[in-house]
């Protein structure tokens, strides 16, 4: 590909362990880029933010699975998916399947959900309503239709100036599809899911953080 302006990468699985504990290696690796790196995750956006500063990326994070974005670490949260149809969205659900909400204190654009329930049977339970569904790998999320890691990394790409087909994205799950496809490259991590090493351009021998320093190396960016 083309010279590499930002990379996006996933946190939970990705960027950390079985432990969810993040790989120091990875860390030091991603502090020696030249270049943005932006968190995407569906966690929330406080721990987005934090994880971005602890590490030293350039402060651009998306969270909740493109609902919440960040430019910066003192810029404002910008809400661009729509929290209350998916309480709609949960209402209708939850009388039908035994689900159990989680997280809900600090989600601001969607509905988490434990696993552990058919996720298949909740898609067509909620085919009426304008809602994706998406299993993270770490909780079931309900969010605005249309809604998705990539329209949260186009809304900072185009604030920045970046280009998607000179971005390189790192991930994981299934709420990594659509960011693997859209941008330049797309790379999953050795202990990704199956549907989205199909989709992926490389990927990486390691897990985890070791498959993030392994990408960074294969990019010739470390």
């Amino acid at each position: 590909m083309e010279k590499i302006e930002s990379i996006a990468i996933d946190i939970d699985g990705t960027l950390t362990g079985e432990d969810r504990r993040l790989d120091c290696v990875a860390v030091e690796a991603i502090r020696k880029l030249s270049i943005p790196v932006v968190f995407v995750t569906g966690n929330v956006i406080c721990f987005a933010s934090t994880a971005s500063k602890l590490v030293g990326t350039s402060g651009e994070v998306i969270a909740e699975n493109g609902g919440v974005v960040k430019l910066d670490f003192d810029g404002e949260e910008v809400i661009l998916g729509d929290k209350k149809i998916c309480l709609a969205a949960y209402d209708h659900l939850k009388d039908l399947l035994d689900i159990e909400m989680i997280d809900m204190r600090y989600r601001k654009s969607e509905v988490a959900l434990k696993r552990g329930f058919d996720v298949g049977s909740a898609r067509d339970l909620l085919k009426d309503f304008n809602v994706d569904i998406v299993d993270s790998g770490f909780a079931v999320h309900i969010k605005k239709k249309g809604i998705n890691k990539l329209t949260g990394l186009s809304y900072v790409s185009e604030r920045r100036g970046w280009d998607l087909e000179k971005t390189v994205a790192i991930g994981d799950s299934g709420n990594d599809a659509e960011i693997i496809r859209g941008v330049g490259f797309g790379i999953a991590v050795g202990n990704a899911e199956e549907d989205l090493k199909e989709i992926a351009d490389y990927v990486t021998l390691k897990d985890h953080g070791e498959g993030v320093v392994e990408a960074l190396e294969y990019l010739g960016l470390v």
